[in-house]
C-alpha cells in the first residue's frame, strides 16, 4: 500500500503480485496510545449517535475511485463510503491487522488447491439508492481495474486471475473476464492462475468494492463513487472539502465493522498543517468535534507533550510501514551499486526523523522490513555513528566509482511542509559528500501518479511502503519485483530488477511452510539491501491530536497509525 503523505512525506502502500502464505499470521504490533495509553480518546465519555465530525487534513485525496484508491489516507476515507468483500477489523493494535468479513459472509472458501475462491454476499446489503448490492457489481468493479485510464490500483487482478494478462476492461470487452463467475446475485467465484492462500485478505482492497455498471463514469467516477457504506457523498469540492452524509439504506445489521455514529463527516482538505495543530490544541467551537487527519507537525510535538491535558487527547498509533529514500537504478550513475551504497552511507537518518518530529515519529529503520513483520531479520548493512551518516565511507565509494568531484541528482518530494523538511534533510546529507540535490516538489494530489510514471520519475523519491495486509509477501514482491514495473501506476520506484531476486520471490511464493517462507523473506530483504535500491530511514508511528468531544479514537496499523475513521463518534 502506498503510504500516504504524512503532513509532507509520502509513503506508498500496496501492490503485489505474488502469493502470501496465509499462515504467516498477523503482525505483532504494539497497541496504540492516547488517553492514558488506552488507545481511545474517549476518557470515559459515552459516544452519542449524531453530530458533525470534522476532519482537518493538510492533504488532498489522490483518488476515491475504488479502482484507483491505493493510498492509505484515501483508503481510510474510502471505507466510510464503500464496502469490500472483507476488510480490516476496527480495532487498535494487533487486533486491527485481522481481516474480517465485510460484504461477504466469511473470508471465502477455497478449492482446487487455493486456485478457486468462492464468496457469498450477506443478505440485505444495499446501495445509497436502496437497490441490492449484487455479485455482478463486484465483478464489474474488479473488471474496471483493467481499464487503461485507471492504472493506479493494485495489480492483483491482472496477475492472479486466469486471463488477466489479456483482458482490457469492460470498455473493450463488455462480456467481462471469464475467470470471475457470478452464478447468482449473492455468489461470486474467482478462478486464479496460481494458489493464493490468503486471497480472502486480498479482497479487502478497494478494488473489490461493488460498482454498478450504470453508475460508472470512467475517470469522473473518482469524484462521486456510489455508496455501499454508511455514508454517501453530499458534496465534493476537489482540493477543498468532502462532505459525507448518511446512506439511509445502510444497515448496521449487515456491518459489524463500521459504527457510523456521526450524522455528517466534513473533511477539509489542503489546510495549513500548523493551523490544524493550533486549532486542535485550542479545541474550541466546532474544533471540539474535530480530529487531525495527519500527525502533529514537529513544531507542535513539544508543546503538546509538555501539557498533560493535551496529552490526554493525543493518540499514538503504531504501523507496519517503512519509509525510505528510493534510488532510481535505471538512471546513470545510479546504475552503479557503489554510487547507491555511497548514498546509503551519506544519508543522515536522524535528521530525517527530526524533520518528522523526532522519536515520537517512529524508530530509525536499519532494514527494509519492520521488526513486527514475521521473518524479520536484524541487520544494519550501512551503519553510521548515531545514525547520522558516514561521509568518509560515502566519499570513498564515490571516488571508487569515478565521481570524486561529485554529481548532481533530482529528488521528487511532496510539496508539503514535512515533505520540504525531509527533502532538505536529504539535500544537506548528500551535500556533505559532494552530491548536489535539486528538489522537485510535487502536489500531494498528484504525487503518486507522477512518481509512478516511469518517464516522469527522477533520480530519488521520498517514499515508503505498508503491506496490503501484515506480512512480507505484500512488501518485497510489490516494491522489488522487476516484473511488476509498469509505465504508469508503478510502485517499484527504484525500477530495481534482479533476475536472482525475481526467481527467489517465485520460490518463496511456492513454500507451504509459513515460518520457512517468512524466514526466507527476511533473508531476501537482507540480500536486496546489498544492491542498495532504497535507503530505509524510519519505521513509522503517528501522533494525532483529537478534539475534546471526540470518542472512539485509536491509531490503526493498516493506515500507518492514523485514526480509524469508521470508529469515531462525538459526545454530546
Amino acid at each position: 500500500m502506498k503510504c500516504h503523505i504524512a503532513k509532507g512525506v509520502i509513503v506508498r502502500t500496496r501492490r503485489a503480485g505474488l502469493v502470501m502464505i496465509a499462515a504467516l499470521g498477523l503482525v505483532a504490533v504494539a497497541g496504540c496510545g492516547g488517553a492514558g495509553n488506552g488507545g481511545d480518546s474517549g476518557q470515559g465519555k459515552v459516544a452519542s449517535k449524531g453530530g458533525t465530525l470534522h476532519v482537518l487534513s493538510p492533504l488532498d485525496l489522490e483518488h476515491l475511485d475504488p479502482a484507483r484508491n491505493y493510498v492509505t489516507s484515501s483508503e481510510d476515507v474510502g471505507r466510510l463510503i464503500y464496502r469490500t468483500l472483507t476488510t480490516f477489523a476496527a480495532a487498535p493494535g494487533q487486533a486491527g491487522g485481522r481481516i474480517v468479513p465485510d460484504l461477504a459472509t466469511d473470508l471465502g472458501r477455497s478449492s482446487n488447491g487455493a486456485r478457486t475462491w468462492t464468496f457469498t454476499l450477506k443478505a440485505g446489503v444495499k446501495y445509497e439508492d436502496g437497490r441490492p448490492i449484487s455479485s455482478k457489481d463486484i465483478k464489474y468493479g474488479v473488471e474496471r481495474t483493467f481499464e487503461a485510464d485507471l492504472p493506479e490500483g493494485p495489480p492483483y487482478a491482472r496477475t492472479w486471475l486466469v486471463g488477466g494478462d489479456a483482458y482490457k476492461g469492460p470498455s473493450k470487452d463488455k462480456s467481462g473476464i471469464a475467470s470471475i463467475e457470478t452464478p447468482d446475485d449473492r455468489t461470486i467465484v474467482f478462478k486464479l492462475n496460481r494458489p493464493v492462500a490468503d486471497f480472502g485478505s486480498a479482497v479487502s482492497l478497494p478494488m473489490f468494492a461493488p460498482v454498478p455498471a450504470d453508475k460508472d463514469s470512467g475517470v469522473r467516477y473518482d469524484a462521486r463513487p456510489f455508496s455501499s457504506g454508511p455514508y454517501k457523498i453530499a458534496e465534493y469540492e476537489l482540493k477543498k472539502e468532502l462532505t459525507l452524509v448518511r446512506n439511509t439504506y445502510w444497515s448496521p445489521a449487515t456491518d459489524s465493522v463500521r459504527k457510523a455514529l456521526p450524522d455528517k463527516i466534513v473533511i477539509d482538505l489542503n489546510l495549513d498543517p500548523a493551523v490544524i495543530d493550533q486549532r486542535l490544541i485550542a479545541g474550541q467551537g466546532q474544533d471540539a468535534n474535530a480530529v487531525e487527519f495527519e500527525p502533529l507537525t514537529p513544531a507542535s510535538v513539544g508543546p503538546v507533550m509538555g501539557n498533560p491535558a493535551l496529552r490526554q487527547r493525543l493518540i499514538t498509533g503504531d504501523s507496519i510501514n517503512t519509509r525510505y529514500l528510493s534510488i532510481n537504478t535505471k538512471h546513470k550513475p545510479l546504475d552503479d551499486v557503489r554510487v547507491r551504497q555511497a548514498i546509503e552511507y551519506a544519508l543522515d537518518k536522524d535528521a530525517l526523523r527530526t524533520a518528522r518530529g523526532g522519536p515520537i515519529a517512529g524508530d530509525i529503520a536499519k532494514t527494509l522490513l519492520p521488526p513486527s513483520t514475521p521473518g524479520f531479520a536484524p541487520d544494519n548493512p550501512y551503519p553510521s555513528p548515531d545514525d547520522k551518516g558516514d561521509p568518509a565511507k560515502a566519499k570513498a565509494l564515490l571516488a571508487e566509482a569515478g565521481h570524486a568531484s561529485g554529481l548532481t541528482l533530482t529528488l521528487d518530494a511532496p510539496a508539503t511542509t514535512t515533505g520540504k523538511a525531509q527533502a532538505e534533510a536529504v539535500q544537506a546529507s548528500l551535500a556533505r559528500v559532494g552530491i548536489t540535490v535539486h528538489i522537485n516538489a510535487i502536489a500531494s494530489s498528484a504525487f503518486y501518479s507522477t512518481v509512478g510514471n516511469t518517464s516522469q520519475e527522477h533520480d530519488l523519491v521520498i517514499a515508503g511502503w505498508s503491506p496490503d495486509w501484515p506480512g512480507a509477501s505484500t512488501y518485497l514482491p510489490i516494491v522489488f519485483d522487476g516484473r511488476q514495473i509498469t509505465a504508469q501506476g508503478n510502485n517499484n520506484y527504484a525500477q530495481y530488477s534482479s533476475a536472482k531476486v525475481n526467481a527467489r520471490l517465485d520460490e518463496i511464493a511456492k513454500m507451504n511452510d509459513s515460518k520457512a517462507a517468512a524466514d526466507a523473506y527476511g533473508q531476501l530483504a537482507k540480500d536486496i539491501m546489498q544492491d542498495a535500491p532504497v535507503v530505509p530511514f524510519l519505521w513509522d508511528k503517528a501522533a494525532i491530536l483529537v478534539g475534546p468531544n471526540v470518542t472512539g479514537a485509536y491509531g490503526h496499523i493498516a493506515y500507518v497509525g492514523r485514526l480509524d475513521l469508521v470508529s469515531l463518534g462525538l459526545r454530546k
